[in-house]
């Protein structure tokens, strides 16, 4: 499933909601650890059986949608995927409207699940088995004490020296809440907003004043794809 279209389809879901009005409080709807509110627009709390809860929060101003449609759009989507990969694998848990701020809550029995659905990379689980994925570690990291990023840059090999180690590596950008852990590292790509939540920002470099199609030819080749996933790459270590 692309993306893009399953973001169309969530957008437009939550957008239907508005003809709804609003019903449980936030708190009650995400039936998270109440500690943590999420800060961006797209967050995700990964539970220590391995469940990922994806929250997605949109503002919108248009005021008329055919609810039924859209209802039917989402559920088609979610039996799908369920259909092909297991009953319960994914859930769309709730839906709020709170001042046209619509909040949309789904339910993934894993971080594969989570993966395969949304067509985007992710791991969940410990650094060997990561290792043995594929994942190269291949940037620096910030210790992390406290909830608070802790001296200079370190090597991955200060994050190797905890084998034992459960990491997150996911693409930017997005905010991550690991239920009931501390973060003790993070890639040099990423912000600490808690102890146990992190704001994957990514390479966030903006270019300075206008820049044309033809100034590429004095910067040098444009960024791959490739080059963009790697820097957009984030890893959490706990």
């Amino acid at each position: 499933m692309a993306t893009a279209k399953r973001r169309a389809v969530l957008t437009a879901l939550c957008a239907a909601v508005m003809l709804l009005g609003g019903c449980d409080t936030l708190d009650d709807m995400l039936n998270l650890d109440s500690t943590w509110t999420p800060q961006e627009s797209e967050a995700i709390s990964i539970a220590s059986d391995g469940s990922v809860t994806e929250i997605v929060q949109e503002t919108l101003d248009q005021s008329y949608y055919d609810l039924t449609e859209l209802e039917e759009m989402i559920n088609a989507e979610v039996d799908e995927y369920n259909a092909e990969n297991g009953e319960d694998s994914i859930t769309v848990k709730s839906l709020t409207n709170d001042d046209s701020t619509v909040t949309l809550k789904l339910w993934y029995s894993s971080a594969e699940d989570y993966a395969a659905f949304n067509n985007v990379e992710f791991f969940c689980g410990s650094i060997i088995s990561a290792q043995l994925e594929g994942y190269l570690f291949d940037t620096s990291f910030y210790r992390v004490k406290e909830g608070e990023l802790s001296g200079s840059e370190v090597s991955y090999t200060a994050v190797f020296n905890d084998m034992s180690a459960e990491v997150v590596i996911v693409q930017a950008p997005m905010e991550v809440h690991i239920e009931g852990q501390s973060v003790t590292y993070v890639s040099v790509n990423a912000e600490m907003i808690s102890a146990d939540t992190v704001n994957a920002t990514g390479d966030q470099e903006e270019e300075e004043g206008l820049v044309l199609p033809s100034s590429k030819v004095y910067e040098g080749e444009e960024e791959t794809y490739a080059e963009q996933k790697i820097a957009n790459r984030v890893y959490i270590v706990y």
